[in-house]
């Protein structure tokens, strides 16, 4: 939801509060900051024992910093390896990095109805709440960082290169002035090329064995997403304390639990399964049907994936791998909030 939405669903609740003045004895405004962010509320009474809550919370827009490791499948030596980005970064005129840099920042606006119980009768301070969260689902995102945006270009470059070698297209062409295509001898690099094998970040494996690689998308990035269930239940207990002698101004802390719905979700695009059968070139495949209906280079291009690291694949490597491995085990996320209140009538 964007601000102008919620500050329209706010004003909402806010009209039918004072439209409802004859049923309820009376309405509190409250803001707040908790492990979710910060918001705002409005609180009545339903009777002696009852208080319902609902608004809305926003997790102010900050980056937190990880990276993936960039390399090749082939079976080669750690040499060949530098060698071949150095290749790269001579083709390129800029250093291919070993390490892509990640911005990571939540995307987290929630819409809540929570229900307090004061079960005690001479202590109305203490109360239990039951109730839940909704907003999209998707409530963090990971971008790469603009330093990095050499590599991508380069590892997009270098996987070009990777699939015309196995096609057997020459990869560098030029046309004199009489419009005659002349090929550019580049010697054995299309042989070192099926070598070393396409250039991407590893992801892990999946269950067949088969590695899981990702490669920048059409606009030379890369990006992850984190999602959850809409619908987010929430239990906690709270305390509030009256701040003046009318009452008026309270001061309320509530710890709690907000469950998710099972597991975080990080999803990756554009992956690619690759074998450890290094005739295979995951990038393109051969097609019979052209082969046989007399085309040059009967290939085409394999399609990319969308995948869970939560759940498609394993031994994901470097800090992605111990980030995905953290957000596994949390399938609620503690909730401590600060809430200061005025009572509007």
């Amino acid at each position: 939801m964007k601000v102008k939405e919620l500050l329209a669903v706010f004003g909402l609740f806010i009209t039918l509060s004072v439209s409802a003045q004859d049923y309820f004895n009376h309405m509190d405004l409250g803001v707040n900051v908790s492990s979710m962010g910060i918001g705002a509320d409005i609180a009545m009474p339903v009777g002696d024992y009852v208080r319902v809550r609902t608004g809305f919370t926003y997790m102010p827009r900050f980056s937190l910093r990880s990276n993936f490791g960039v390399d090749f499948t082939g079976n080669v030596s750690s040499d060949m390896v530098h060698r071949m980005k150095e290749v790269m970064t001579d083709f390129t005129g800029q250093e291919i990095q070993d390490n892509i840099d990640m911005r990571l920042r939540p995307t987290w606006t929630q819409f809540k109805f929570l229900v307090d119980i004061m079960p005690f009768r001479n202590n109305k301070h203490w109360n239990v709440t039951l109730g839940f969260f909704v907003g999209p689902s998707k409530i963090g995102e990971a971008l790469n960082e603009p330093s990095g945006s050499t590599t991508l270009v380069g590892v997009n470059l270098y996987n070009n290169m990777y699939i015309k070698a196995f096609e057997g297209v020459d990869l560098f062409k030029w046309k004199d002035a009489d419009g005659v295509i002349h090929n550019i001898d580049v010697g054995f690099l299309p042989d070192k090329l099926k070598e070393t094998g396409m250039m991407g970040a590893p992801m892990g494996t999946f269950p067949d064995g088969t590695k899981a690689v990702m490669v920048p998308d059409k606009n030379n990035q890369v990006k992850a997403e984190m999602e959850v269930s809409k619908f987010r239940p929430y239990l906690g207990v709270g305390y509030t304390s009256t701040l003046t002698h009318d009452q008026r101004l309270k001061l309320a802390v509530d710890a709690g639990v907000l469950f998710w719905g099972g597991k975080p979700h990080v999803y990756v695009d554009n992956v690619y399964r690759v074998s450890n059968d290094p005739d295979e070139c995951p990038l393109v495949s051969w097609n019979w049907d052209r082969y046989n209906a007399g085309e040059e280079y009967p290939w085409d291009p394999v399609a990319p994936q969308r995948i869970d690291l939560t759940r498609d694949v394993t031994n994901i490597p470097g800090k992605v791998g111990t980030m995905v491995n953290t957000i596994k085990k949390f399938k609620c996320w503690p909730v401590i909030s600060i809430t200061l209140s005025y009572k509007l009538f």
